[in-house]
């Protein structure tokens, strides 16, 4: 699409030195300039477009890290993964805390509901798709 763009630019400058609209006019001043203009856009937008691809690889590069970051982590089994009932947001909670002796709230940090409390009255829904139960 940006060469097109670059293309079409530069077919447009040759249209008007092949006819002969010169700077000198009122009209050429215009014409030129605006060429001028559209030729910056062109590379701008050339440049801006290799930005993001580098940026767009950067974050999948990131994506991909976190994911295998939060593999490695559940593998572990230290903690369970629970979904909020209420925003839906995942949350990875110690299993220390589900077998905590002391009363203890898990508040989710996205919406501020109470999310589980450790002393058996609260349900709440695993994330694991192997257990599609409600504890």
């Amino acid at each position: 699409m940006l060469r097109d763009m670059s293309e079409k630019v530069s077919y447009l400058q040759g249209l008007t030195e092949g006819l002969n609209i010169t700077e000198g006019g009122p009209q050429g001043k215009i014409i030129s300039g605006m060429l001028n203009v559209m030729n910056e856009m062109a590379n701008e937008l050339s440049l801006m477009q290799q930005d993001f691809s580098e940026i767009k690889e950067y974050i999948e590069n990131i994506d991909d890290d976190l994911f295998e970051l939060e593999e490695s982590i559940l593998e572990e089994e230290e903690f369970t993964q629970i979904k909020c009932l209420n925003c839906g947001e995942k949350l990875l909670i110690e299993n220390d805390i589900l077998d905590d002796e002391d009363r203890i709230e898990v508040i989710c940090p996205s919406c501020n509901e109470v999310v589980y409390v450790n002393d058996g009255s609260f349900d709440y829904v695993t994330d694991d798709p192997d257990d599609q139960s409600v504890n």
